[in-house]
């Protein structure tokens, strides 16, 4: 499943995050990215050298969403 949501979150960022159980990250990144092209549309490309940027990290946050699914989180001992 894991791997299914990985290749799903290359093409769709964030459906791949909702496919592993994380519904509010997923959301969050199906929301930044449908506004990054929005705006990319709205403004005929120019909101790119904006939006671009801030939809590689999205897509890159979705991606290691993914990975890190499941796995324990690491805690400090005292």
């Amino acid at each position: 499943m894991k791997v299914l949501a990985l290749l799903v979150n290359i093409v769709l960022p964030g459906v791949g995050t909702l496919l592993v159980g994380k519904i509010v990250q997923g959301i969050i990144q199906i929301v930044i990215i449908g506004l990054c092209i929005v705006i990319m549309i709205i403004t005929a490309g120019f909101g790119a050298i904006i939006t671009g940027p801030i939809a590689l990290i999205t897509w890159i946050w979705g991606i290691v969403s993914v990975a890190t699914a499941g796995q324990p989180k690491e805690r400090f001992r005292q």
